[in-house]
């Protein structure tokens, strides 16, 4: 009987420990199994990723290009364009021959119109140069009626168009632009008298040359137009000139009339840009 214990108890002891064997073989297998499956869903990843940054990098190589940046604005190019406005100022005009030490100072206003054309270089990121032209048709134009001597008469000055040609200097932010400019100008004007008691009619033209400065500001407001304000100084100084006409019936001249002369023209400007 008991050597029966003794096999039950031998045979239980090698089934326990079988058991043992076998659960740590399974735990064995099981952990080995389940570092197998870390490693493939690692190893996926991994491929997934790759295959993911290829097909992007596919997407970008054959795919729809991408978007360029919007190019930066700039004020080089030429333009033509057209502007109004008004200008006014005053004639000064004295006879030394007739009366010496005696002068007379009559203003003059009026509107004008006309057209410009131009070319811009910008650099150094602000800075613009440029020169322009520009011609303007003015009614400009003023009377006066004086007694110098005891003698009384009227006079007209009319300036008929102005032009000149101009370089400028400005500085730029984005599609604003602050600039000066100078250069020559040149106006056609007229000159007519009447000094009733001697049934005298007199009258001039002439082209003066003189200089200018001026200034404004421009907006690029849409694609290739700009718009601009701008004020502008003439001076022609002091020409002489002759007047001729008739005194009581008889032809006449009068030469020695000293005219001195300044205008200024505020304006409104459209530019296109090409």
């Amino acid at each position: 009987m008991g050597g029966r214990l003794d096999f039950d108890f031998d045979v239980a002891e090698i089934a326990h420990r079988n058991e043992g064997s076998m659960l740590s073989s399974l735990g064995t297998t099981r952990g080995a199994s389940m570092k197998r499956a870390l490693l493939a869903t690692a190893a996926l990843g991994t491929v997934f990723i790759g295959n993911s940054s290829s097909g992007a990098d596919l997407g970008a190589r054959f795919g729809a290009p991408p978007v360029a940046p919007a190019p930066l604005f700039t004020w080089t190019g030429c333009y033509i364009g057209g502007h109004l406005g008004g200008g006014w100022g005053e004639k000064t005009v004295s006879v030394p021959t007739l009366a010496p030490g005696v002068s007379v100072t009559g203003d003059t206003s009026g509107f004008l119109g006309g057209g410009q054309v131009g070319c811009n270089l910008q650099f150094g990121s602000n800075w613009v140069i440029g020169i322009e032209g520009d011609g303007s048709g003015s009614d400009i134009r003023g009377d006066i009626t004086q007694t110098v001597l005891g003698i009384t008469g009227t006079a007209r000055a009319q300036t008929d168009w102005i032009a000149s040609a101009t370089g400028r200097l400005g500085w730029a932010r984005d599609r604003w632009l602050l600039y000066a400019k100078g250069g020559a100008a040149w106006a056609g004007d007229k000159y007519s008298a009447f000094i009733p008691v001697f049934n005298e009619q007199l009258e001039a033209s002439e082209t003066r040359t003189g200089w200018t400065v001026g200034g404004g500001i421009e907006w690029a407001f849409w694609s290739n137009w700009s718009a601009k304000a701008e004020y502008d100084y003439y001076d022609f100084g002091t020409r002489t000139i002759t007047l001729t006409g008739t005194f009581a019936g008889t032809p006449i001249q009068v030469p020695g009339v000293n005219v001195r002369q300044r205008i200024s023209v505020g304006k409104f400007g459209i530019n296109y840009r090409f």
